[in-house]
């Protein structure tokens, strides 16, 4: 019989991209992770959601393997992080986008350096990175502003670099953490838009939030985490509406039960409890 995608029994499906299975994450201080299991499938966009501290940035440095699970497995691209070699890890990474809250670009340095170094560092032929940069570029928008320095663009700009940045190794995985934090709605609902496109292009997303509204609007598979464990793992039954605007509805962040709450009803297709 097949095992449920989302179901917290059983093994994980060969088609997932990313897989945790019965995940327990300990700091030297404190439990970060309880029992966290789950799968997500290539080319899907998984939110991630819960009040600060409950465990998001946990998992997205799992999936990196910037930690390593203290009891269970993670699986990213076919890799476990219980067989991963050290040596790997770069070969790993070079799969994964990395955007953050805070964008953290080179302040010295062009736009177009900035993404340039992305693909310094993993030692692609310099003929081909000027395409590259060109390429992503132009993907979000900002090609005439690519001799600018990051103190000269608004934020929204810089997390466009960001994402370009993330973009240009042409990752499998994008991992999104608190991304629309600093910015104003309008300029929210650019980067979520921004990202679903990517995500049409076959990238998988996962991207983390504690914003309710960007949650009820735009979250198509949403995971609450609280205190460490998943609390709900909720997929609509119909696509997102894309045309919804985060500026006309009111926008704060909120803890995790509400951020649920507010996905409609009809919208659940199922709720797994770990």
């Amino acid at each position: 019989m097949k095992t449920d995608k989302h179901s917290n029994d059983g093994p994980l499906e060969a088609r997932s991209v990313i897989g945790f299975y019965h995940v327990d994450l300990q700091y030297k201080d404190q439990k970060a992770l309880s029992n966290v299991h789950f799968s997500v499938d290539n080319g899907e966009f998984l939110c991630l959601t819960g009040p600060s501290g409950a465990g998001k940035s946990s998992i997205l440095r799992l999936i990196a393997m910037d930690a390593f699970p203290t009891k269970g497995e993670v699986m990213v691209r076919g890799m476990l992080a219980s067989k991963m070699n050290r040596r790997r890890i770069p070969q790993l990474r070079r799969e994964i986008g990395f955007v953050f809250q805070d964008f953290r670009l080179l302040a010295d340095r062009s736009v177009e350096d900035n993404i340039a170094f992305a693909q310094l560092v993993v030692g692609v032929p310099r003929a081909a990175i000027m395409k590259n940069v060109m390429r992503v570029l132009t993907q979000v928008g900002l090609y005439g502003k690519r001799q600018r320095k990051p103190h000269e663009l608004s934020g929204g700009e810089q997390q466009r670099i960001a994402i370009a940045r993330a973009m240009v190794n042409s990752p499998k995985i994008l991992l999104a953490d608190e991304p629309t934090g600093n910015l104003d709605p309008v300029t929210a609902q650019e980067i979520i838009d921004l990202l679903f496109r990517i995500n049409d292009g076959g990238t998988c997303v996962v991207f983390s939030t504690h914003d309710h509204q960007i949650v009820k609007t735009f979250g198509q598979r949403v995971i609450v985490i609280q205190d460490g464990r998943i609390a709900s793992d909720v997929k609509r039954r119909v696509p997102v509406d894309r045309t919804a605007s985060l500026a006309d509805q009111m926008y704060r962040g909120t803890d995790a039960a509400t951020a649920v709450d507010n996905i409609p009803a009809t919208a659940r297709q199922e709720t797994v409890h770990a």
